[in-house]
């Protein structure tokens, strides 16, 4: 479940962490052979060559009941779609210890689809750390509180917009500098100063950048509506961590 406190950080910011809420031997199960796979490769593996590891292990078992607890708040209990495996591995990517690390300005998107008929929460989306993520070191970056101007923007729009990645984007791009300014780059700008401490404009008020960091077992909660991207790793290990996308039942 959600405290009082948790669901005021979603409800404001779009993603909320629940520290240490999975299971902590199905975390250290699936880290452990991701790390024996990983090692025995000489090339980076896809998330695809490693998503059979995932699917030994069954969704509830590996985020466990404070998790499960927390979709029942957010969606409704017997609401959503239960998950038969864990979820999807994410991009292992080689760290490059030593590279200077910068806020990215591209594969910003969503997931999920915002359009203007919604009446109610289509999903959200689970992130778990399966080992240490420092800050840095490839976590995935969200844009705290964007999902509250595109609730704005679609609800404008009316019922016939569809709200696809790309016309979310459009109309971000469109209407906010702080977002046309996060898609972009300028010679010896300050991004991690900029977009992470949570400026934003009249169209995208105090937004910031953060990344989806913790220790093992540590789950991220985040809102459909919340625009993401991959961003580098300068850690000292590949980042090991599992998402899935929990969509809500129809009617």
């Amino acid at each position: 479940m959600l405290t009082p406190d948790e669901r005021q950080v979603f409800e404001r910011d779009g993603v909320v962490a629940l520290r240490g809420a999975a299971n902590a031997a199905a975390v250290g199960e699936l880290r452990a052979a991701l790390q024996a796979r990983i090692a025995a490769s000489a090339a980076t593996l896809t998330p695809s060559q490693l998503a059979d590891l995932a699917k030994q292990h069954e969704f509830a078992a590996t985020w466990g009941p404070r998790v499960m607890g927390a979709v029942d708040d957010l969606l409704g209990s017997g609401r959503w779609e239960l998950p038969k495996a864990a979820g999807q591995v994410l991009f292992a990517s080689a760290p490059t210890p030593g590279a200077r690390w910068d806020v990215p300005h591209s594969v910003w998107h969503l997931d999920y689809s915002a359009p203007g008929s919604a009446r109610t929460l289509p999903g959200v989306q689970l992130f778990v750390c399966l080992d240490r993520v420092a800050p840095r070191a490839g976590g995935t970056v969200v844009i705290a509180g964007v999902h509250r101007a595109i609730d704005g923007i679609r609800r404008r729009a009316g019922d016939a917009w569809p709200g696809r990645s790309k016309d979310v984007r459009r109309e971000l791009h469109r209407a906010s500098r702080w977002f046309r300014d996060l898609c972009s780059t300028r010679p010896g700008e300050d991004r991690v100063g900029r977009f992470m401490a949570g400026a934003g404009d009249q169209v995208c008020e105090s937004l910031r950048v953060v990344e989806l960091t913790g220790e093992p077992g540590d789950v991220h909660v985040v809102h459909p509506w919340s625009i993401h991207a991959p961003a580098p790793s300068c850690g000292d290990r590949p980042r090991l961590a599992l998402s899935e996308r929990i969509r809500a039942r129809e009617g």
